[in-house]
């Protein structure tokens, strides 16, 4: 009986304890075999890397004021599979962010488990995001890139991309120097949503700020320069540029109409007309060949070689060379041109500048058009002595005329004056080489100022300061008939102000204006204005006296 029982305990023992056995293999698989997927998977649940977004630098103007900035911002997510079966809560959401609600309902309808909504949400539209509280909607920081001039200096300072990738303009060049950073942080997350770092909260460095030479002031006052003759010439495009003769410093680039991908002082390539007959004349001094009062014979039509002739607008007769420039003489220059030569007027071209990319890396830069050996022919020649068969950018352009300004040097132009250096940094001159003697830019520059005061710049005349400059009128080439258009030209003046002590070049630029094309009706009055609004904004004192005029009681 005893041994009966004892076998009917053991029995149960062994059958209370059969189902030990696979709990034990199945405690072991978990605890030992898939420990590790295990613990991934709870930490998973639990553990989370939230983003904290490192906005991109900020761009400066020469006195601090803002001029491109990031600021925070957030970006719209869907996933797809929770968002099945409630199809019904699309079309609030659609209102919610200004969405066309058939691209929507195709987004929802996606494989995967995240697609963007919309990037750069405004913060009403964050408002009406969270206010919806759909669970299949998500919210991740971001930033935008904002102006808040608006559309000042838009061409120089280019645009940026979705990702906050510069993609023209400065926001391209130094894309690598104001990039945004984004930075993970790890947390734990309880089951009620609260969150705790896991980690440290570390201090990230934001990118710097960059420095540019320009002027937000001036800046304004050349686009508005700009748009005024824009709206009574109607060209196809417009710019002017404002430069410091002596430290290279660009205080305005205005190019208009405005366009983030394109910025025409850089880009463009036009020909310069008789505001390049600096270089002829500089040239001609230089090597002795001429002097400002020497007679030059500046009758025309002239025959420059068999059936090409040049002439002027005006007949002229014989003049002295500083009148030559200062009338404007093609013939007087093609002359001039030919009695340079050839070689000597290339290396007078190469001197001051063109046919040569600046230091600035500007994206799109062009080194204009010049002939990289000299032009033997004496039509190409002549031509190029007045400023045609070659081609300029009007970069190029003004900081020849600021060589003339400070004396014989080109110097490179500066954009920036620092990345992350503070406004105070200085900013030291990097000249390029002498472009002529002293002497012969001081003889030079004489001209210039007679240009202004009985030539054909006298409506860039600026009351109570001494101006130097030179009016161009090119003609463009008819693209029908692939030569000179009679009715198409490009109107330009060139200068710098005050001329005994120059503190502003300034370049005007309008291509194909209507109902007047001369340089002297359409772009020495925008210089005119802009060197007015600079030389008061900088408060440079007159050099001449006021003209006096007497009324009659």
């Amino acid at each position: 009986m005893i041994a009966s029982t004892r076998a009917r305990l053991n029995v149960c023992a062994a059958l209370a304890a059969f189902p030990i056995v696979p709990l034990a293999v199945r405690l072991a698989q978990l605890q030992v075999l898939e420990h590790g997927r295990l613990a991934a998977m709870a930490t998973g649940e639990v553990r989370r890397s939230e983003v904290e977004v490192v906005p991109r630098g900020r761009i400066l103007d020469r006195n601090g004021n803002v001029l491109a900035e990031s600021i925070p911002a957030s970006s719209a997510f869907l996933d797809p599979a929770a968002a099945r079966g409630r199809e019904r809560d699309l079309p609030k959401l659609a209102a919610a962010l200004r969405a066309d609600p058939a691209e929507l309902r195709r987004k929802a309808r996606g494989n995967g488990r995240f697609v963007w909504l919309k990037r750069k949400l405004e913060p009403q539209e964050v408002d009406a995001i969270k206010e919806l509280d759909l669970p299949f909607v998500g919210l991740v920081p971001d930033e935008r890139r904002v102006y808040p001039n608006a559309e000042l200096a838009t061409s120089l300072l280019g645009a940026v991309g979705i990702d906050g990738k510069g993609l023209s303009g400065l926001e391209l060049t130094h894309d690598r120097d104001l990039v945004g950073r984004v930075h993970k942080i790890p947390v734990l997350r309880d089951g009620a949503g609260n969150r705790m770092p896991l980690a440290a909260r570390q201090t990230i460095e934001a990118p710097p700020d960059l420095v540019l030479t320009v002027d937000r002031g001036l800046q304004h006052y050349a686009e508005a320069a700009l748009e005024e003759a824009i709206a009574k010439f109607q060209p196809q495009w417009a710019a002017a540029v404002v430069q410091d003769p002596i430290s290279g410093e660009l205080l305005a680039l205005a190019s208009l109409p405005v366009d983030a991908e394109k910025n025409r002082i850089f880009q463009q390539v036009y020909e310069p007309g008789s505001t390049f007959k600096t270089v002829t004349v500089a040239g001609a001094l230089e090597e002795r060949l001429a002097s400002p009062s020497e007679a030059i014979d500046c009758s025309g039509p002239w025959e420059l070689a068999s059936g090409v002739f040049v002439k002027d607008h005006d007949p002229l007769g014989v003049l002295p060379l500083d009148m030559a420039l200062a009338r404007s003489s093609n013939v007087g220059m093609a002359k001039l041109g030919l009695k340079l030569g050839p070689e000597r007027f290339h290396r007078y071209a190469r001197a001051f500048g063109f046919g040569a990319r600046t230091a600035l890396r500007f994206p799109g830069e062009s080194a204009g058009i010049l002939k990289q050996k000299p032009a033997k022919d004496r039509v190409s020649l002549g031509n190029n002595a007045f400023g045609q068969g070659l081609a300029v950018t009007p970069l190029q352009l003004v900081a020849s005329y600021s060589a003339i300004a400070n004396g014989g040097r080109l110097v490179e132009p500066r954009l920036v004056r620092g990345v992350g250096r503070g406004l105070d940094f200085p900013v030291e001159p990097q000249p390029v080489r002498r472009v002529a003697s002293a002497k012969t830019i001081a003889a030079l520059g004489r001209m210039l100022e007679l240009v202004v005061e009985k030539g054909t710049g006298l409506s860039a005349a600026v009351p109570g300061y001494s101006v130097a400059g030179k009016t161009g009128t090119s003609q463009k080439i008819d693209p029908a008939t692939r030569r000179y258009s009679t009715t198409d030209y490009i109107a330009s003046f060139a200068g710098y102000v005050p001329a005994r002590e120059p503190r502003f070049t300034i370049l005007v630029v309008i291509d194909s204006p209507k109902h007047q094309y001369y340089g002297a009706e359409v772009a020495a009055p925008v210089f005119a204005k802009i060197a007015r609004q600079a030389l008061a904004l900088y408060g440079v004192p007159p050099d001449k006296p006021l003209p006096v005029r007497v009324v009659k009681k």
